[in-house]
């Protein structure tokens, strides 16, 4: 999906999105762009991003969204594992 789309489903501006990858909580690769060079943001970006949208709503920074979207990502995101973070 482009950017304008992503943004709608998301609740996010566009600046936000592309401010997120530029900090590193998601990356696109190459095949990620289209023949216009657009750049085409899969659905689990859109997850990433609504994940961080809970997360802010529950009070957590940039920075421990980051953290927590790293450990489930690896699995590790236990009730033991987060606490601790």
């Amino acid at each position: 999906m482009l950017i304008g789309e992503l943004s709608k489903r998301s609740g996010f501006s566009r600046h936000a999105i592309r401010f997120y990858e530029k900090q590193g909580i998601f990356k696109l690769g190459r095949k990620n762009r289209q023949v216009n060079n657009y750049k085409d943001y899969p659905e689990e970006v859109l997850k990433k991003l609504l994940i961080i949208k809970k997360l802010k709503g529950f009070g957590f920074t940039l920075n421990e969204s980051a953290d927590l979207l790293a450990m489930i990502e690896e699995n590790l995101a236990s009730c033991k594992d987060v606490s601790q973070k």
